[in-house]
């Protein structure tokens, strides 16, 4: 008996060593909390930005991808950079400065690109071979020349998914169903396909085009 208390005076004495007097020991979820506060932020990478590896994607993240992948194709087939400024003529052609915050030179809107596209569709974009709507540097100032143009009014609803076909490689496919003359009576079926690899450290589309 007199063991048993000794034992447990002792016990008491190492709790009360263990914290200070009138603080109770912090639970381990509490002591997780206090790290992850002191902790630094960490930023959260997007699939667009490099990476150390390939990891598999959700497919909320792919077609996110392809959302946005479908709104910087525009700025060269849909509607330009916003711009305003005076006008320059370069080889019978007439360029106004570009009006977006981030995006100055033509070096900007290549790296805007190389987050969204490989590096070979990002050169045949910018060289204006294979877009209505171009850039180039004008006097050290990036500049746009073309107009807006409307969607295809045979074009109806569209339907994306995301297929994964290899470790590193995924098919958005997009399907777009084709309207009649009347505009309202669908008559078919277009069916697209855009790879989305896992190229130099970084998520990319290497083709890709606006289905409407």
């Amino acid at each position: 008996m007199r063991k048993t208390i000794a034992v447990m005076l002792f016990a008491l004495l190492l709790a009360g060593c263990a914290a200070p007097a009138g603080e109770a020991p912090a639970s381990s979820s509490t002591a997780s909390a206090v790290r992850a506060a002191s902790a630094p932020e960490v930023e959260n990478m997007s699939s667009s930005m490099v990476e150390s590896s390939a990891r598999p994607l959700p497919e909320e993240e792919v077609l996110a991808a392809y959302e946005r992948a479908e709104r910087i194709y525009g700025w060269f087939d849909l509607a330009p950079l916003p711009s305003s400024g005076q006008p320059s003529s370069v080889n019978g052609r007439t360029y106004y400065p570009v009006d977006m915050e981030g995006i100055v030179e033509l070096e900007d809107l290549r790296t805007y690109l190389r987050g969204v596209f490989s590096q070979e569709l990002t050169d045949r974009l910018l060289s204006g071979e294979a877009a209505r709507i171009s850039y180039q540097d004008v006097n050290g100032i990036l500049c746009v020349c073309g107009e807006s143009r409307e969607h295809n009014a045979g074009k109806g609803r569209i339907r994306v998914e995301a297929e994964q076909l290899e470790e590193t490689l995924y098919s958005v496919n997009v399907m777009v169903e084709l309207l009649g003359e009347d505009g309202e009576t669908v008559v078919g079926l277009e069916s697209w396909s855009f790879p989305y690899a896992f190229v130099n450290d970084r998520w990319v589309f290497t083709d890709f085009r606006l289905v409407y």
